[in-house]
């Protein structure tokens, strides 16, 4: 009798397949193309390979059946961290961010956020454990930090930040 893992296992590799045949792929192709041929005016499902390709199309799906949510990959981890930043913070807005962590990250936030009004703090990553998280917008921990490897409890992290997130919600409901 199938589990509901071996029926998730078989969504993600027959996902937007329909039915397979003798004989077919099971697992999609890698497109290694990072540019593609359009003649004339430049239009097409795929452009760039850094805005999408067949690949990440196919991970996308795969990753949607598991996560039962809507997914976009990112062709960089900092491609990722700015979406997340630019879609989700604006002025007066406060950023925590770990003070050992990769470099770059807290680079873009100095450079581009702060200037936008927003407050960034740092904290060590061993320091996450115990931080307060009241009146953050948003809390980026990265465990291990790199390049030193420190963790922190990430669970309770986390746990910790949704806490102090919905008291936010809470207090700004009663004003």
């Amino acid at each position: 009798m199938p589990t509901d893992l071996d029926v998730l296992i078989a969504q993600t590799l027959h996902h937007g397949q329909g039915a397979v045949k003798a004989g077919d792929l099971v697992v999609p192709s890698i497109v290694p193309a990072a540019v593609y041929y359009l003649p004339g005016k430049p239009s097409g499902p795929y452009q760039y390979g850094r805005w999408s390709n067949p690949t990440w199309d196919a991970l996308e799906d795969v990753l949607a059946v598991l996560e039962s949510a809507e997914v976009v990959a990112f062709p960089s981890g900092m491609a990722a961290i700015s979406a997340i930043f630019y879609s989700q913070l604006k002025s007066g807005d406060r950023l925590l961010l770990p003070s050992d962590g990769y470099y770059t990250t807290r680079a873009l936030a100095e450079k581009f956020l702060v200037p936008m009004g927003v407050v960034v703090e740092t904290c060590p990553t061993t320091g996450f454990d115990t931080h307060s998280f009241d009146n953050y917008r948003m809390v980026l921990i990265e465990t291990p930090s790199n390049p030193g490897l420190d963790i922190c409890d990430l669970e309770s992290v986390i746990a910790r930040a949704k806490s102090a997130g919905q008291a936010e919600k809470s207090v700004g409901a009663l004003e």
